[in-house]
């Protein structure tokens, strides 16, 4: 049986990471003077409250001693693992959970492992997640392991906000920029490839934002329809509702999940992010 590890970058309803038994490892969250660990000791719901308020949050990858603890318990257990990890272009926790596998590895060379750079985020990341770990249901760990390595640069990502303000604290865009966009209700879509976060066009308006996005997947027919589709919110339910239904009315997928989005991508986009992941044809 293969084990499956992967980090708080991945948004994906908690039920369904239960059921499949996945350890998450979380992103640490700075807020002024204070620590916090994403969807341990703060909520997303309580993430976007604080940016409301005003908080500027910043975030820093899994600790050492975090990534350390969960792969040794695997390899003592003798427990073949994949660690599915957040894209290596936006944090290190990649880079640093393959050196400390390695290090381990040579007390257990007999324990099969993997640590993959999913090249994801947010919910395409947590679709890569849960795609993979049905897969490994009636697969071996090797086969397992291929079609996982495959997968990677598969998935299309969409994002939007609701407001350029937060991306202008984290200094993703110039305060000219924020200012004349809010005045002109000018909002950015984005999209991640190759692991890196792409700005492909600039929309007006909160409706025109989503009708874009369900063009944009015209793209995926293939692999829409019958397929399983994530969307991400930052706190703004309605308007992932909106999106589901507009999605709904021009395609088939077999489920369209909605999920919170947590601070790795949340803290940067702030309250009113919409992002959907869904895999592209081959």
């Amino acid at each position: 049986m293969v084990r499956f590890i992967t980090d708080s970058g991945a948004d994906a309803p908690q039920e369904l990471l239960d059921a499949h038994d996945i350890t998450i490892m979380p992103f640490g969250v700075l807020i002024g003077d204070d620590t916090y660990f994403d969807g341990e000791t703060i909520s997303p719901e309580e993430l976007y409250a604080k940016m409301r308020d005003g908080a500027a949050p910043k975030t820093f990858q899994v600790e050492v001693t975090r990534i350390a603890e969960v792969f040794k318990a695997h390899f003592e257990q003798g427990e073949p693992f994949l660690y599915l990890a957040f894209s290596s272009d936006l944090s290190g926790t990649y880079q640093t959970a393959t050196m400390l596998a390695e290090e381990l590895a040579e007390q257990y060379p007999d324990v099969p492992y993997a640590v993959i750079d999913t090249k994801t985020a947010s919910t395409g990341q947590g679709l890569f997640v849960l795609d993979v770990a049905t897969f490994a249901k009636t697969h071996t760990f090797d086969e397992t392991k291929a079609y996982a390595e495959q997968k990677v640069n598969s998935i299309r990502h969409l994002f939007t906000v609701e407001s350029l303000e937060y991306l202008m604290r984290g200094g993703r865009v110039s305060r000219a920029s924020a200012f004349i966009g809010g005045l002109l209700s000018i909002l950015p879509l984005l999209t991640v490839e190759d692991g890196k976060l792409i700005p492909k066009e600039k929309i007006r308006g909160q409706k025109k934002v989503m009708n874009r996005i369900v063009e944009w997947m015209e793209e995926a027919r293939p692999m829409i329809d019958g397929h399983r589709i994530i969307i991400g919110h930052g706190d703004s339910i309605e308007r992932a509702e909106m999106l589901k239904q507009l999605i709904e009315a021009q395609f088939s997928p077999s489920e369209v999940l909605i999920t919170i989005a947590g601070a790795a991508i949340g803290s940067h986009t702030g309250p009113g992010l919409l992002v959907i992941g869904y895999d592209l044809p081959a």
